[in-house]
């Protein structure tokens, strides 16, 4: 559901960990992209931001408080950021958001709250560095 107050939000200054364009091939018969792709563009960005932060591997424990505001349209631009917001000992979340960018306007398509857990090659928790 396109959230009203969209148009209002305020677009990180951080760089974004995903920018790309959105392909006309995942668009759906009515123009709009499917909400799989900009899902999956979200765990990339995530696990990139997540190996930065931890220093190694991570695993998404859970997505919260995902909300889709705005459609997002094949051919436009799609920048997707991710901000720490919490960070425990060997857990942390990060505040997603994605953007986009058609002709210089900048949209909120998507925001969520991830929580992720860095992990050992056994793919048991581990501590997060200093």
């Amino acid at each position: 559901m396109a959230d009203v107050g969209a148009d209002l939000a305020v677009r990180p200054d951080s760089a974004p960990r995903i920018l790309t364009v959105a392909p006309q091939s995942e668009t759906t018969a009515r123009g709009p992209v499917f909400g799989g792709w900009i899902l999956s563009q979200l765990d990339h960005g995530a696990g990139l931001a997540g190996r930065k932060i931890s220093g190694g591997d991570v695993v998404i424990a859970a997505l919260k408080e995902v909300q889709f505001h705005a459609p997002l349209y094949g051919g436009e631009e799609f920048a997707l950021h991710a901000d720490l917001s919490r960070r425990g000992n060997s857990s942390f979340n990060l505040a997603i958001s994605a953007w986009a960018e058609p002709d210089g306007a900048c949209r909120r398509i998507l925001s969520a709250d991830v929580l992720l857990v860095a992990i050992d090659e056994a793919g048991k928790p581990r501590k997060l560095p200093v």
